[in-house]
């Protein structure tokens, strides 16, 4: 799936009624370099960061963004399970 963190939808309130674009590939990087597990989540968290723009992300990529994203805002985990799970990454 290929993902663009750098313009990502992010809900402003809980009805989703607005939202807006957020740059959160920094901040997704690091969650994941202090939240992550393994070697496989700190390459994960030196991808996003170093990514400009549109990046290919496998399906075991978006499995631990899914996995340590539900630890972040309830913004953030809407965020994420819109983008990947209802197939929006581009």
């Amino acid at each position: 799936m290929k993902i663009n963190f750098e313009r990502i939808e992010v809900f402003e309130d809980v009805a989703h009624s607005r939202c807006r674009v957020v740059n959160i590939r920094k901040e997704l990087a690091d969650f994941i370099y202090t939240n992550g597990r393994g070697i496989a989540a700190h390459a994960l968290a030196l991808k996003i960061y170093n990514s400009k723009g549109e990046e290919e992300y496998d399906e075991s990529e978006c499995g631990m963004i899914l996995e340590v994203a539900k630890f972040g805002t309830p913004a953030l985990i809407d965020a994420i399970n819109t983008l990947l799970c209802d197939g929006n990454g581009a």
